[in-house]
C-alpha cells in the first residue's frame, strides 16, 4: 500500500511539473537556509569544546572596581599560575600564556611574521593540539624549542619533518621540537607558534623582576574532577590582596573556559551575555526561514485543491476512509519534502562557500557526521509532517456528492486557516525588513559619529625589527619622498588601545581616587599631529623641549575627572612618577565606539611603544605613497615584511557583530519576501478558483477588470495590514530594547514603518495582481456553462 501511495504522489508530481517545481523549491530554499544557519549556529556552540579536558578548563578573571563600577578583564599576574597550582588542592594543573604577538621566525631564506605566544609546557596537557610530527605533548619542555602549527611548518619547511631544525626567532636560535595542526576556526587560539614560558623571560630578562602588579598575562586551570568553582572561586577571591596589599580592592575567579565565546561580557564583575544573543538570534531566525517555507508549501498545495476535489471524491465513493486518504496526501508530502531535501543539499554546497564569505567564518559541511545527517533527516520527516499537514486534512475533508457536483466545502471555513498562514508568513518578513533597516541606521549612525580624530588616510604598522632605533629617520625620509605628512609611535594601534594605570594623583585628589584605574597611551613625539586630535589648551610634545620626556597630555574627560580648573601646567603622578601636564585634547574614541569616552592620560613613553601611525600624503594617490613607503621601509627594516593596516578599515570591524547581524537580516528579509510571495500567489490561485462562477457572474453584470482586480486584492491587503500591524508592533518592542544595549543609538522613528508599509503593500500587489488580472480576463461562458 505504502508503494503505491508514492507511486501515485510521483504521478501526481509530474503530471503538475510547474506547480510541483515551484513547491518543492520554495521548500528546498527554505531547507537550505535553515541549515547554513544551523551549521553557524552549531560553530557557536562547539566552540572550545573540542578539547578532551573541555569541562574542567578555566580561564582566570579579574574584577577590579573603579570610579564606582566593576571592570572586568582576564589578564592576570604571571606570578598567579604557581601559586594556583601549589596553594590549591582542587587545582590539578595550570598554564600562563602571553598575549599574541606577530614575530618574525626565519629559516634560511624563508622569514614569515608569524603570531605567537609564550606558554608553560603545562599548556600542551591542558588543551588538546593534534599532533602531526614530533612530541606535542612535551614540545615546550626544552628551554631552547619552539612548536609550530602545520600551515607555518609547511610555509618555512616545505612537505618536509622540521622536527629538530634550527629556526631563527627575532635573533634567538630555537629548535622545532613538535607541528601541531593548525587550530580550528572554533577555537578562541589564534596563535601559529608556542615558544616556552623560560624562553620567553630568557629574551626578554626584565620580565623576570615583574611581579604581581603587572597584569599582563592569561591564567589558565585545569581543576581536578568532582572539585567546585564556587568552593574555589570563594577561595581564591582576594588572593591578590595577600600578595600585594595595594591591589586589595581586585577580585579573582575562574570562568569556563568553553563559555567565554558566547557569555564574555561582562557587566559589573557579572556575566552579562555575548555573542550568544546573535547566535539565538539566528537559531529562531532558521526555524522561521523553514516555518514560512512549510507555509508557502501549504498555501500552494491547497492552491490545486479543486484539481484534487474530484479524485477524492471518487476514492470516497469506492470506499477510501478519511484516514487512508490522509496518509496518501501526507506520503505525497513527504516524498516532495525529500526531493526539495536533495535540492536543498545541493543549494547548501553552492551556496555555502558565498555565506561563509558573508559571515567570515569558513563552515563546512559535516559529510563524515552521521548525525549531522541523521538531524538533517529528521529536519526532513518533520517538514514534511509539519508541511502537508494541513493540505492532507483539508484535501480528506471534501464531501463526496459536492464535490462531484463540482461544489466546495464552505469557502470561509477553508480559507481562514490559509489566511492565518499568510499573517504569520508575513508578519516575519516585516519583522526583518525593519530590523535590518535600524540596524544599518545604528551602525551608520556610530560610525559616522564623530571620533575626535582623522582615520582618513591612516595607516598603522608594527614597530618591527630595525624600526625601533631607526623610526625618525625612516619619517624623515617618509616625509622628504612625499609619501606621508607625518608620523609617529605609539603603544598599541589607536582603535585597539587596552593600557591602563591606577595609583594616580593629583592636585585636590580625594581619599580612595588613587583607586580609580585610568586608561592611557604610550606616545613619543608627532601623535597628535599625525592623528590629528584637537587641543583645546596647551601643546603637543616638542622635540625642542627636553623636559617633555617627563609630561602628559589629557584628554577632556580625565581633566573633568580630576577637576582640575586650569590643567596646564600642574602636576600629577602617572606611572610612578611626577609629571606635568603640558596640553588638553579633545576627547576622542579609541576604545568601544558606542560607550562614553574614557579618561585618558597620554604620556611619553619612549620605551613603551609597538606600533607606527603614519598620515598619507593626500598629494599622491594612496598606491604611489604605499609603493614609497615600501621602498624607504625595506631600506630601515630589510628584514621584517612591509605590512600595514588602515585605521578606518580597523575602525569599521568594531561593527562586526552588528554588520554580520544587518548582512543576514537583509538577505533573510529578500528571502522571507520570495517566500511569501509564494504563498500570497497561491492564496491569490486558490480564490479565484473559488470564486471563479462570482467573477463570471460579476463580469456578466458589468464589472470591469479594474473592478473585479480591485475587488480580488482588497482582501489580500487587509490580510498584509494585519500582518504590518503585528510585525511593526513586536519590531517596536525588540528594536527598542536592542537599542538600548547601548549608550549611543539612533532613534526608532515612524518614518521607517511607514516605508515599510508601503514596501509591504506593494509586493503583496504585485504578487496577487497576476492571479486577479488572469481570473478577470476569462471568458464568464466557460464557468458557467455547467449550470
Amino acid at each position: 500500500m505504502l508503494k503505491n501511495y508514492f507511486k501515485i504522489a510521483w504521478r501526481n508530481i509530474i503530471s503538475n511539473k510547474t506547480s510541483s517545481l515551484i513547491n518543492i523549491g520554495g521548500l528546498a530554499v527554505g531547507m537550505a537556509t535553515s541549515f547554513m544557519l544551523l551549521l553557524y549556529v552549531y560553530n557557536e556552540f562547539t566552540f572550545d569544546k573540542f578539547h578532551a579536558n573541555n569541562s574542567r578548563l578555566y580561564q582566570v578573571y579579574k574584577n577590579q572596581h573603579s570610579n564606582g563600577e566593576i571592570k572586568t578583564k582576564n589578564i592576570t599576574p604571571q606570578t598567579l599560575a604557581p601559586v594556583l597550582q601549589k596553594d590549591f588542592p582542587e587545582v590539578q594543573n595550570t598554564a600562563r600564556m602571553s598575549e599574541p604577538m606577530y614575530v618574525l621566525i626565519k629559516y634560511n631564506t624563508n622569514a614569515l611574521k608569524v603570531i605567537t605566544v609564550a606558554a608553560d609546557p603545562s599548556l600542551m596537557q591542558l588543551f588538546t593540539f593534534d599532533k602531526v610530527y614530533g612530541d606535542n605533548k612535551n614540545g615546550l619542555a626544552d628551554q631552547s624549542s619552539i612548536v609550530l602549527s602545520q600551515s607555518i611548518a609547511k610555509a618555512l619547511f616545505g612537505n618536509a619533518d622540521p622536527v629538530g631544525k634550527i629556526v631563527d626567532y627575532t635573533g634567538f636560535p630555537l629548535k622545532v621540537s613538535a607541528v601541531i595542526k593548525d587550530n580550528p576556526q572554533n577555537s578562541s587560539f589564534t596563535f601559529k607558534a608556542v615558544i616556552p614560558w623560560q624562553a620567553f623571560l630568557a629574551q626578554a630578562p626584565w620580565l623576570k623582576e615583574v611581579s604581581w602588579d603587572n597584569y599582563s598575562y592569561a591564567t589558565y586551570v585545569l581543576l581536578k574532577p568532582g572539585a567546585s568553582l564556587a568552593s574555589v572561586n570563594v577561595k581564591i577571591k582576594h588572593l591578590i590582596a595577600k600578595y600585594y596589599a595595594q591591589d586589595k580592592d581586585i577580585e579573582l575567579f575562574m570562568y569556563p573556559f568553553n563559555r567565554i565565546h558566547l557569555y564574555g561580557d561582562f557587566k559589573n564583575g557579572i556575566s552579562s551575555g555575548g555573542i550568544i544573543e546573535y547566535v539565538r538570534l539566528f537559531f529562531f531566525l532558521a526555524i522561521g526561514i523553514l516555518l514560512i517555507a512549510c507555509i508557502n508549501f501549504m498555501n500552494l498545495s491547497t492552491a490545486r485543491s479543486e484539481r484534487r476535489a474530484k479524485e477524492v471524491g471518487i476514492r470516497k465513493t469506492m470506499g477510501a476512509r478519511r484516514f487512508a486518504l490522509f496518509k496518501q496526501f501526507m506520503s505525497e508530502s513527504l516524498l516532495m519534502a525529500f526531493l526539495a531535501f536533495l535540492i536543498a543539499v545541493l543549494l547548501a554546497i553552492i551556496l555555502l562557500p558565498v555565506f561563509s564569505d558573508a559571515i567570515h567564518i569558513q563552515l563546512k559541511l559535516p559529510y563524515n557526521n552521521i548525525w549531522a545527517w541523521l538531524i538533517a533527516i529528521m529536519i526532513t520527516l518533520f517538514t514534511g509532517f509539519f508541511a502537508g499537514s494541513y493540505p492532507a486534512l483539508f484535501l480528506s475533508s471534501f464531501n463526496p456528492v459536492k464535490v462531484l457536483k463540482g461544489q466546495f466545502t464552505n469557502t470561509k471555513a477553508s480559507v481562514k486557516p490559509r489566511q492565518v498562514l499568510v499573517v504569520i508568513q508575513f508578519a516575519f518578513a516585516v519583522c526583518l525588513i525593519i530590523s535590518s533597516i535600524f540596524v544599518y541606521k545604528q551602525i551608520n549612525y556610530v560610525a559616522n559619529k564623530p571620533v575626535g580624530y582623522n582615520r582618513n588616510s591612516l595607516i598603522e604598522m608594527a614597530v618591527d625589527g630595525d624600526l625601533y632605533g631607526k623610526f625618525e629617520s625612516f619619517r624623515r625620509d617618509a616625509i622628504s619622498a612625499g609619501a606621508i605628512t607625518d608620523g609617529a609611535i605609539i603603544s598599541e594601534p589607536i582603535t585597539t588601545l587596552t593600557g591602563a594605570s591606577w595609583a594616580n594623583y593629583w592636585p585636590g585628589q580625594l581619599p580612595g581616587e588613587e583607586k580609580i584605574v585610568i586608561d592611557c597611551i604610550g606616545v613619543t613625539y608627532h601623535f597628535v599631529n599625525t592623528y590629528e586630535l584637537k587641543i583645546t589648551d596647551g601643546r603637543d610634545f616638542d622635540e625642542g623641549r627636553p623636559s617633555d620626556s617627563t609630561a602628559v597630555v589629557l584628554n577632556q574627560a580625565a581633566v573633568k575627572l580630576m577637576r582640575l580648573q586650569q590643567p596646564v601646567g600642574q602636576t600629577i603622578k602617572w606611572m610612578g612618577a611626577n609629571r606635568t601636564i603640558i596640553g588638553v585634547v579633545q576627547n576622542f574614541v579609541w576604545g568601544s565606539p558606542y560607550e562614553p569616552v574614557k579618561p585618558t592620560i597620554i604620556g611619553f613613553a619612549k620605551d613603551w611603544v609597538g606600533n607606527i601611525g603614519l598620515r598619507l600624503n593626500l598629494k599622491n594617490s594612496t598606491s604611489k605613497s604605499l609603493a614609497a613607503l615600501q621602498v624607504i621601509y625595506k631600506k630601515y627594516n630589510p628584514a621584517y615584511p612591509f605590512e600595514y593596516k588602515f585605521t578606518d578599515e580597523s575602525f569599521s570591524n568594531k561593527f562586526k557583530n552588528e554588520k554580520l547581524l544587518g548582512t543576514m537580516s537583509v538577505a533573510f528579509a529578500c528571502l522571507a519576501i520570495i517566500i511569501s510571495c509564494l504563498g500570497l500567489f497561491g492564496l491569490a490561485s486558490f480564490a479565484a478558483e473559488r470564486r471563479r462562477k462570482e467573477i463570471s457572474i460579476r463580469k456578466v453584470l458589468g464589472a470591469t477588470i479594474l473592478n473585479l482586480w480591485f475587488k480580488l486584492s482588497q482582501e489580500f491587503v487587509k490580510l498584509i495590514v494585519i500582518s504590518f500591524i503585528i510585525g511593526s508592533a513586536l519590531s517596536w518592542y525588540y528594536i527598542g530594547k536592542w537599542l538600548n544595549t547601548y549608550t549611543y543609538h539612533t532613534t526608532v522613528n515612524v518614518a521607517v514603518f511607514g516605508l515599510t508599509f508601503i514596501l509591504s503593500i506593494t509586493i503583496c500587489l504585485l504578487a496577487v495582481s497576476w492571479q486577479a488580472i488572469k481570473a478577470a480576463w476569462i471568458n464568464p461562458v466557460n464557468n458557467l456553462k455547467s449550470e
